[in-house]
């Protein structure tokens, strides 16, 4: 047995009405108790002892407590009653699942510990204590990085039985080895599996094939957003050309693209044998010397596909 006058007291509560405070107090009490083995049926006088007056000490003396009661039944349902707000448990649960890594992992673990600490230690049977264990475990994970979140997967598979104590600590040796970075990969980039190979000298480890697979992909889906911006900006521009054109502006501008054929422009050029781009006679529209590039003749073909008279369509297909 360890002599109280050896330990160290637990904080004096000043009444604040904060739940990580008033829960704070209680695991410092219950620590105290369990340490110095104090009886159970003198809890609640030493407890009474850490009260400051007299704010707490008022309210335990009008709470309608005996001195003696249990301190396990009694008076900590009580107290937290008193000193813990109603909706702490569920701001506590709302913070835990929109918690993110937004600096680096060590403030992170910490702030996810100390929400966690004050679910457990309102949680009011050990049946409780196992669900927010579960819900902290699938959180924490969900919110870690994602480098981060595929090594933890593969080391619970790897070892069903863990704890979250333990993933938490697998997490921090993980996080010293690659500094992982809030919403991106880890610097260094981290292996998907926590079984690492030793390297050769004659071929790539998958550590460096998985990190060569991300840089490719990333690459892949920047050119995919700019093309499809640009795409996005060449209908835009095809569809106020058009609307200059049926606004009456000058169709003989040569924009780089020719303004779209009419139905009776398009009978006349077909009789006469004249070019259905630039409207003119002596060559065809393949040999038009006016609209001859491969850009312009690009976009002429965009033009016609989005939405041109299907005569002009045809047409260009059967001369070309």
């Amino acid at each position: 047995m360890v002599s109280p006058a050896r330990l160290n007291p637990p904080p004096v509560f000043t009444g604040k009405r904060d739940g990580f405070t008033a829960l704070a107090w209680l695991l410092a009490v219950n620590r105290y108790f369990t340490l110095a083995k104090i009886p159970t049926e003198e809890r609640t006088p030493h407890a009474l002892s850490y009260l400051e007056s007299p704010g707490p000490a008022r309210w335990f003396d009008g709470c309608g407590l005996a001195d003696d009661c249990d301190f396990e039944k009694d008076f900590t349902p009580t107290f937290k009653k008193e000193y813990i707000p109603h909706n702490f448990a569920g701001a506590c649960r709302r913070a835990l699942t929109n918690l993110r890594m937004t600096t680096d992992f060590p403030s992170f673990l910490t702030t996810f510990k100390d929400l966690l600490g004050a679910l457990l230690g309102d949680a009011a049977n050990e049946s409780a204590k196992a669900t927010v264990n579960d819900f902290a475990q699938t959180s924490f994970i969900d919110n870690c990085p994602l480098a981060l979140q595929q090594l933890i997967e593969g080391h619970i598979l790897q070892h069903p039985d863990i704890t979250l104590a333990d993933i938490f600590l697998y997490a921090s040796e993980m996080d010293r080895i690659y500094s992982f970075k809030p919403n991106s990969s880890a610097v260094g980039s981290a292996p998907l599996v926590s079984s690492f190979v030793p390297p050769s000298s004659s071929q790539a480890t998958p550590m460096e094939i998985d990190h060569l697979e991300v840089r490719i992909n990333s690459i892949m889906n920047k050119r995919l957003d700019r093309w499809e911006k640009n795409m996005t900006m060449g209908r835009t521009s095809n569809y106020n050309n058009r609307n200059n054109n049926n606004r009456g502006y000058n169709t003989n501008r040569n924009t780089s693209h020719p303004p779209p054929l009419t139905p009776a422009e398009h009978d006349r050029l077909m009789a006469t044998g004249g070019c259905l781009r630039c409207r003119q006679h002596g060559h065809i529209q393949r040999n038009c010397p006016v609209y001859n590039s491969n850009r312009q003749q690009g976009r002429w073909i965009f033009q016609v596909a989005v939405g041109d008279s299907p005569e002009s369509g045809k047409a260009s297909d059967d001369q070309a």
